[in-house]
């Protein structure tokens, strides 16, 4: 049972991943589209594909701010839904889980793969 659970709580992790990748999709689409529709182009691209450029250089940097942006909160959301919470490290100061003990509460120690 509590392997069914773990399963449940990956996949409900991997399902927070894919909604932001698809929240960012849909917004750089929507943003290509209007830099498409109002004619933005690149400076001192004087191309018959200017408008095209624009809107595909307007849609990927809005992907990339979209993905980057937030990823320390989508982290430490997507290891909430798993049941591992992240922390700030006391050393470095950057995210840290707890180790997952795969054999169970009542394992010696020195069975624990390290």
């Amino acid at each position: 049972m509590t392997h069914l659970i773990r399963a449940a709580r990956r996949v409900a992790g991997l399902a927070v991943a894919l909604a932001h990748m698809l929240l960012a999709l849909c917004a750089g689409d929507a943003a290509g589209t209007l830099a498409w529709q109002d004619g933005y182009t690149i400076p001192l691209d004087t191309t018959s594909s200017a408008a095209w450029n624009g809107a595909l250089v307007i849609a990927l940097l809005t992907v990339l701010g979209v993905l980057l942006l937030p990823e320390p909160w989508v982290t430490q959301l997507r290891y909430l839904v798993m049941g591992r919470p992240v922390a700030p490290c006391p050393e470095c100061g950057g995210l840290a889980t707890q180790p997952d003990d795969e054999n169970g509460p009542n394992t010696n120690p020195k069975e624990i793969a390290q």
